[in-house]
This record gives C-alpha cells, structure tokens and sequence, in this order.
C-alpha cells in the first residue's frame, strides 16, 4: 500500500510539471555551447518547474478547487519550484541522488496537496495522474512503436 501511495506520489507530481508545462514548440538547430556556460548549467537550461501561479489555475480548472484550497496549495507548489531548483543547482548530486531528490520532493508535495483535496476531486487528480503516466509513457517509446 505504501508503494503505492508514494507512485501515485510521483506520478502526481510528474503530472503537474507536465500539466502545467506550455506547449513547446521545436528549437531551433542548437547552437555552439556558450564557453562560460558551466557543463551542469547547459544541462538544466531551459528545463524549469511550470510556474506555481499557473498550476494552481489549471488545477482550479481541472478539479473545481476553492479560494481557500488554492490558497493552500499556492504555497505547496511554490516550495516545490525552489526545492527543485535547489537540487538542479546542487552540482555536487550524483544522478542518482538528484533523482532520488526529485522524487522525495514531488512525493512529499504531492501528499500535502491531496491532503487539501476532497474525495471526488482525489479521484480527478488520479485521473489527471494517470493520463499524464500515459502520455509519457507513449512519448517514451516514440512514434514508431
């Protein structure tokens, strides 16, 4: 049971990034690697947590959530961002341990907002969830498979 309640963690939290991530479109060609650009600050360029304003929104939409319970999950998503920053910043994380990071924070942030959430809106959330599982799953094996 607990396995499963910290997937359902990770999940959410994955699903919220991406929820709230805006549509990409396709860069450019890459260009040369700016010299004074450290390998560890090339490598998180452009890869930000979606802003925590526009995740309470979406969720807003998604799951109906009143003024009191945007105003307490406002801060959750808040602290997540910086949390994750902080972990993207640390250049002494081995990739494991950054992920390992990761994880604990979109588990523990994501405990705090269900515990926010009514039922019926736990049940959206998990759809929500899962969706998001699926579309990432289906990127992953890439439009040929």
């Amino acid at each position: 049971m607990r396995k499963q309640l910290c997937f359902i963690a990770l999940s959410a939290s994955f699903v919220l990034g991406a929820a709230m991530a805006a549509p990409q479109t396709p860069s450019p060609a890459p260009q040369a690697q700016d010299q004074s650009t450290s390998p560890q600050e090339h490598k998180w360029a452009g890869h930000r947590e979606a802003d925590p304003n526009k995740q309470v929104e979406h969720l807003t939409k998604k799951l109906k959530l009143t003024a009191d319970q945007q105003n307490q999950i406002l801060p959750i998503l808040t602290g997540r961002q910086q949390q994750m920053e902080g972990i993207r910043n640390d250049s002494s994380l081995s990739p494991q341990d950054r992920r390992a990071k990761f994880q604990a924070v979109r588990e523990d942030s994501d405990s705090r907002i269900r515990a926010v959430l009514n039922d019926d809106q736990k049940k959206a959330y998990d759809q929500m969830q899962q969706e998001m599982r699926d579309r990432r799953q289906n990127h992953q094996q890439g439009p040929n498979q």
